[in-house]
């Protein structure tokens, strides 16, 4: 799914959230979104996975406007912008599960359920519950979940918090993978490592804040 930005802007209360934007982001590819903080980098990805509005321009995904509300749409786009939802008295490898049987209706939803826990190397999580987990233990597991569901669009805020350098290192191998596969992958970032990675970076400038 191609991502296409022309003049693409957001404000609120006459505060600028994101200042007029024009970006490609092509399927194949992983972007890298840069800047300081309260440049725009998650309205950006809030605006693309359909969940906030712009003020002005123009966002199409896949030559439509993202649309939250389009089953079609959220099938297709997997976004770990906040925290997903997740059980506690449920096993990591269980949570995948359930991810697995709300998507994959004709397979066992036990299929791959470890996959990308083994991706990050963190396999050894598979039986802890969430209330056990260290902040980046707890962070391994949730890109886990957002990458175990099938997605033409992966869209990732600021995904290597709490992470160390071999485990950034992991998920920049696992995102190219999954663009080189054909997924458009979109990443706000301010790590050299992943933007080090990305085929293509978007550069954004602090936005006013000045109401």
């Amino acid at each position: 799914m191609d991502v296409l930005c022309r003049r693409a802007a957001v404000s609120a209360g006459g505060v600028t959230m994101l200042a007029p934007l024009d970006a490609d982001l092509p399927a194949g590819l992983l972007s890298a979104v840069s800047g300081p903080n309260g440049s725009g980098k998650s309205t950006l990805l809030s605006v693309i996975a359909g969940r906030r509005p712009l003020s002005s321009g123009l966002c199409l995904v896949d030559g439509r406007p993202p649309d939250e509300a389009s089953g079609r749409f959220r099938e297709a786009v997997a976004s770990f912008i906040d925290t997903p939802p997740l059980a506690r008295d449920l096993t990591v490898r269980e949570q995948l599960a359930v991810v697995g049987a709300s998507w994959w209706a004709d397979r066992d939803p036990w299929a791959g359920a470890d996959d990308q826990l083994i991706a990050l190397d963190a396999a050894h999580l598979s039986g802890r519950f969430i209330h056990e987990l260290s902040a980046g233990e707890l962070q391994l597991v949730m890109l886990a979940l957002t990458c175990h569901r099938p997605s033409s669009l992966l869209l990732l805020d600021e995904p290597e918090r709490h992470l160390d350098e071999e485990r950034i290192t992991q998920l920049g191998a696992l995102l190219k993978h999954r663009a080189q596969a054909g997924t458009t992958v979109v990443v706000a970032t301010h790590d050299h490592r992943l933007l080090e990675q990305a085929d293509r970076r978007i550069c954004l400038a602090a936005a006013d804040r000045t109401p």
